[in-house]
């Protein structure tokens, strides 16, 4: 049996009204520009390359994270790709890549590490109690997954 080498980019979503509000953005929507994205960046070549491998696995609406499996090497065509992105569903935005994992988990890993970088910021902008309880439940959920990962690859 063989295994396949994916590649996992991890972005985040910047809507360009600035608005701090909660978007209903699927992982359907990001795969339809991904895809619109790779046919004008790169034709048909790219839409076959990847048809098999493409996947989004993760959309945060809240906190705007986005995860983008690829196979190896053609991940570069997604990351290039994704330049060209100004529109996702209705919203006016565009993709900023944080990282580029080989696994889910280093990508997670990564995650948290950010999220705790950028909570201070996020808290300050938060306007009630209420959107300060969504942030932690996010940020904690998480570090419980990460955890819950850590504890199978144990035994």
């Amino acid at each position: 049996m063989v295994r396949y080498k994916n590649r996992y980019i991890l972005c985040e979503i910047i809507y360009t009204d600035n608005q701090r509000v909660e978007r209903h953005v699927t992982d359907y929507m990001v795969y339809g520009a991904v895809i619109n994205a790779l046919q004008t960046a790169h034709g048909d070549f790219g839409i076959g390359s990847l048809q098999s491998s493409l996947c989004v696995k993760y959309v945060n609406p809240i906190t705007s994270m986005v995860l983008i499996r690829a196979r190896r090497g053609a991940h570069k065509m997604v990351q290039s790709a994704l330049y060209f992105i100004k529109k996702i569903g209705q919203y006016e935005a565009f993709f900023r890549t944080l990282h580029l994992g080989g696994t889910i988990r280093s990508c997670c890993k990564f995650l948290i590490k950010h999220h705790k970088q950028m909570l201070p910021r996020l808290l300050s902008e938060c306007k009630n109690k209420e959107e300060i309880r969504k942030v932690q439940e996010i940020i904690s959920s998480y570090s419980d997954e990460y955890k819950k990962e850590q504890l199978i690859a144990s035994f």
